[in-house]
């Protein structure tokens, strides 16, 4: 249980059980007052300027007689005509002027008389057909839309997600906002369900009534999510801003009732918009102060995603269209469920829970419903400005997005998400290497620390005495707890990437791998230092078929090349680091290029490349430990690869010379060439330079113009004497 120090009326279980009996109370008198209205059975939707009948009730008074898609024209009672069209069902909020509320009362009046009467009333439609009905005096239960129960449940939702929060973090400025927006959300949008799910009309007095309600409770939902954005998760708004945004709010919500002053183009919806343009302000300035701090970056990009995003989806699609005098994009509903989404980003973003993921979807949604909204822009433009026809308007709109979208978009997830700065599978080569290399267990764990420190970039790190079973994540992805090699302690990495980044479920389970093979390379070492040669075998034997068959599988289900022969070069790594680690004994130089010919031509011919392979020297009574084995396999491959890669060439030469107790090795492709000191220096070429100094050789990159352009790498390998003859 959580302790709030405060009374234990205020623990998690009673705050819900008064958020329950709240929603009870609420739901009673919503219930109550939609069910005391006359009822017909008959589902209305607008068109265009017309209202048609989209659904008809089996024990309608209408049912027999009116169809569904019909257009109504007017209600005929005691010889007057009141007119049914497109305002019969907009809400008050979405009427742009007083007087379009004042004709929109004035009908609900006339409906209203007509509807308490108790007399027969005639439903004509624009083909003129008659429809005598008398309406029920109340609606029940059953005969509420899904709409009336879609909204309630979407309701709870929100206002259980503030509740949720406040009772887990009470009395914190912005658990008590959340709280505050959820209940003001609650209640405006209890109101909108009443109107939303009416029939004909509403009583005009509990039409005007429902209208100042719902205006407070969402000036108020606005108000509190503005004073989180003012000082959380830093305070960046000066003291004067909330003050005032609540007088200006407190201001619009009396005016709308009172009618003091009209306000350009619409009374109601035309001061949301600087509201919400300050909100994104106030994000802008929150962002600035989040440079340098993940976590605060993270909040608040769940900050925005919920509530921005929504709001301008809402502005763009909604209000803005309806401003202008047009049919709104997304309906009344529509946007009443977008704004649940708030409630559950704000709710993630004041708990932080599991923000370490936000840094990759927040930036592909955020694609995503600019994709879809340039979409409707564009489709927009090309029907109202360019009179295209509706059908190649939309297959227009969907061409222009696709040429200008996805581009961008592609762009901006390499800008802005990039990934891992070296792939897991390109580490590979590089790190069983470095661990091949340790001699010592103190080796084997600095080499593991210093491959963590290259891969990660940690803002700080410590060790810490606690001994932890794998790698784990802690304080939503600040930091990264890794076990020793020995697994008696662990590394405390803080603030990935230099703290720009935080710390994902992708790093876990990467290090682990890593660790996997750091441990199992570490044993190995041991052992073969300690046991004897049969049991030195069954560990090699053990390394083989589980990393082997991990890498052997990766090289089947890759579909990626470069990635596919990551994995393929890494496997060959393996086993010759396994074959040649069980040899004791020198090994022949010329056996070893007849290997290395048949692995290299079957590269060339596989690149469609041609190969050029000369030897000279006396060869025969040269030997190579088997390190130089595996450093001098490793160069060739790598040497191959950067010519195969970037070079594209059309021949690749290899010429080995001893000379002087000294292999020489010329390595030459034409293609792409270029002088080397223009090469960018990459992973390649730094490997190339340390696998020969670790050989005790050296190694230079020349530009050659004869016979032909082409680059050649030049390595030189001492070698072992000679064995002396008896």
């Amino acid at each position: 249980m959580l302790e709030t120090g405060h009374d234990k009326s205020f623990i998690p279980a009673n705050v819900f059980l008064l958020a329950v009996l709240f929603v009870m109370m609420i739901e009673a008198v919503v219930l109550g007052i939609r069910l005391q209205q006359p009822w017909v059975g008959v589902r209305l939707e607008i068109q265009g300027e017309f209202v048609a009948v989209t659904a008809v009730d089996t024990d309608s008074p209408l049912a027999a007689t009116l169809a569904v898609g019909e257009v109504l024209s007017h209600l005929e009672f005691r010889g007057e005509n009141i007119l049914l069209s497109k305002p019969l069902l907009v809400l008050p909020l979405t009427l742009r002027t007083y007087a379009d509320i004042d004709a929109l009362l004035a009908t609900q009046g006339q409906l209203q008389q007509a509807f308490l009467s108790g007399e027969p009333l005639t439903l004509v439609t624009q083909r003129g057909q008659r429809h005598v009905f008398t309406p029920s005096p109340h609606t029940h239960i059953q005969d509420l839309p899904g709409v009336f129960w879609w909204m309630l449940l979407a309701n709870v939702v929100g206002l259980m997600l503030g509740v949720i929060v406040w009772a887990y973090k009470p009395n914190t400025l912005e658990a008590n906002s959340l709280l505050m927006a959820s209940i003001s959300y609650f209640v405006a949008e209890s109101v909108f369900r009443i109107a939303i799910s009416k029939e004909f009309y509403l009583p005009p007095e509990l039409t005007v009534t429902m209208a100042g309600i719902e205006a407070a409770g969402f000036n108020l939902f606005m108000l509190s999510l503005f004073s989180i954005l003012c000082y959380y998760p830093h305070r960046v708004a000066p003291r004067w801003a909330l003050p005032f945004l609540a007088a200006m709010l407190l201001l619009h919500s009396v005016n709308y009732p009172m009618r003091w002053w009209e306000v350009p183009i619409h009374s109601f919806m035309l001061p949301i918009i600087p509201f919400v343009s300050y909100a994104t302000w106030l994000f802008y300035k929150q962002w600035q102060k989040a440079i340098g701090n993940p976590l605060s970056r993270a909040t608040l990009l769940t900050l925005q995603l919920s509530m921005l995003l929504p709001a301008w989806l809402i502005i763009l699609l909604h209000a803005v269209p309806v401003m202008l005098g047009g049919s709104a994009i997304i309906g009344d509903v529509a946007t009443r469920s977008i704004l649940v989404a708030i409630f559950a980003g704000w709710a993630v973003g004041i708990l932080r829970f599991r923000l370490f993921d936000i840094e990759y979807w927040w930036l592909k949604s955020l694609l995503w419903i600019a994709g879809g909204s340039l979409v409707v822009v564009l489709d927009l433009v090309l029907v109202g400005i360019f009179q295209t026809s509706a059908t190649y308007a939309l297959g227009g709109a969907v061409l222009i997005a696709g040429f200008l979208y996805f581009p961008l978009r592609q762009w901006l997830l390499e800008t802005l998400l990039p990934a891992e700065r070296q792939p897991l599978l390109a580490a590979l080569p590089a790190f069983s290497h470095a661990m091949a290399n340790a001699t010592s267990l103190a080796e084997f764990e600095r080499r593991w620390r210093e491959t963590l420190l290259q891969r990660l970039h940690p803002l700080h790190w410590e060790v810490s005495p606690a001994a932890i079973p794998h790698t784990m994540l802690s304080d939503n992805g600040m930091h990264l707890l890794i076990p020793t090699l020995d697994a008696n302690h662990a590394y405390q990495f803080s603030g990935k990437q230099r703290a720009s980044r935080l710390f994902n479920s992708a790093d876990v389970k990467n290090v682990d791998a890593l660790l996997t093979i750091a441990r199992m390379a570490s044993n190995a070492s041991e052992t073969r230092q300690q046991a004897i040669a049969e049991e030195r075998q069954r560990i090699m034997r053990d390394l083989h078929d589980s990393l082997g068959a991990k890498l052997l599988t990766l090289t089947h289900k890759l579909t990626d090349p470069d990635g596919k022969e990551t994995a393929k070069q890494a496997l060959m790594t393996l086993r010759d680091t396994i074959r040649l680690s069980m040899k004791t004994s020198p090994l022949k130089l010329e056996d070893h290029l007849a290997d290395w010919r048949a692995e290299i031509a079957d590269r060339a011919e596989a690149a469609g490349v041609q190969l050029r392979w000369q030897q000279s020297g006396d060869i025969a009574p040269h030997l190579l430990t088997s390190k130089q084995v595996l450093e001098i396999t490793q160069l060739l491959r790598e040497a191959i690869s950067n010519a195969l890669k970037h070079a594209a060439p059309h021949t690749v030469s290899l010429q080995f010379v001893v000379q002087q107790g000294q292999l020489h090795i010329l390595i030459g492709n034409d293609g792409k060439v270029s002088e080397p000191s223009e090469w960018k220096a990459g992973t390649g070429l730094t490997t190339l330079r340390s696998r020969t100094q670790q050989l005790g050789g050296g190694i230079q990159f020349q530009l050659r113009h004869t016979p032909r352009p082409h680059n050649r790498v030049q390595i030189r390998v001492p070698l072992q004497p000679p064995p002396q003859c008896p």
